[in-house]
């Protein structure tokens, strides 16, 4: 019976260790020219997303940290998409991860942007290639399921590959993908995106799984923001960066109640919202 006893309380250890007494990964690295302005797909507006085009625009625009869709190809590759299914910004048709990354060879991204046709969808590989080592990269992946963690691990292989840790986050808006990175590589940090399906009753205002998957960083849809979600981040040690935020007066009010960092498709409104805060800073 004494055995018994034991192993229970032993269980109830880790239990209690793994759901209440984790800590987040230090990021503090990401945030040392402070708030974080993260370019949405890298520069939508002006050129195709998630190419190495709208990449370079952004950073152009005077953006160190990009956000970058990937997903993998039925043969492994990690290319840069937000959509599984090519019809929306692109000329082709299928699905990607159904597709060898052969067939994508001949498929313009560029259909709304004819100025930079034709354009290729990137292996997250060349994206690399072809843009500064001092970039920050917000990498999301786009899981073909709920339990699909095919791209996951060959972005961690990726990331030790080249060493990425030091400018890397991998966020998902799926719990066992951020669990996943954890369990593959803890090193690597991780965000976890909230959405309205993945609250809790509004009376708690916290996200699903945050005690179950460990993210060291949130990135909350920007309705979902208000100042007990704030002060719960604080009180996990977590960073808070908001998508996607079009709107300059809603930038700078995030910025007051604590937000950490945006994400937009808006560049200057991002220069501009940053610059407001610190000028008001300066007055009081």
């Amino acid at each position: 019976m004494t055995a018994v006893w034991l192993i229970m309380a032993f269980i109830g250890i880790l239990l209690v260790k793994h759901f209440v007494l984790w800590h987040p990964l230090d990021v503090s690295h990401l945030y040392t020219s402070g708030t974080l302005k993260i370019g949405h797909r890298g520069c939508p507006l002006e050129a195709p997303e998630n190419t190495i085009p709208s990449y370079q625009r952004a950073i152009e625009a005077g953006l160190n940290f990009i956000e970058i869709d990937v997903l993998s190809t039925a043969d492994g590759k990690v290319v840069c998409s937000h959509d599984h299914d090519l019809e929306r910004a692109t000329d082709g048709y299928g699905y990607i991860h159904k597709m060898a990354f052969v067939e994508l060879a001949g498929i313009d991204a560029a259909i709304k942007f004819p100025a930079f046709s034709p354009c290729k969808i990137p292996l997250f590989v060349e994206v690399l290639d072809n843009i500064p080592e001092e970039i920050l990269l917000d990498i999301e992946i786009k899981a073909a399921s709920r339990f699909d963690l095919t791209t996951a691990k060959q972005l961690v292989n990726i990331i030790r590959e080249r060493d990425l840790y030091h400018r890397v986050v991998v966020s998902s808006f799926h719990p066992l993908v951020i669990g996943g990175i954890k369990w593959l590589d803890r090193k690597i940090p991780t965000a976890y995106i909230w959405t309205d399906r993945d609250i809790l009753p509004k009376i708690l205002r916290k996200p699903r799984f945050i005690n179950l998957v460990h993210p060291d960083i949130f990135h909350p849809e920007v309705h979902l923001v208000d100042m007990n979600l704030v002060r719960y981040a604080r009180r996990k040690g977590l960073k808070i960066n908001v998508w996607t935020v079009n709107n300059l007066t809603a930038m700078v009010w995030l910025l007051k109640l604590g937000a950490d960092g945006i994400i937009s498709d808006f560049p200057e409104l991002m220069h501009d919202a940053v610059s407001s805060i610190g000028e008001a800073n300066e007055v009081a």
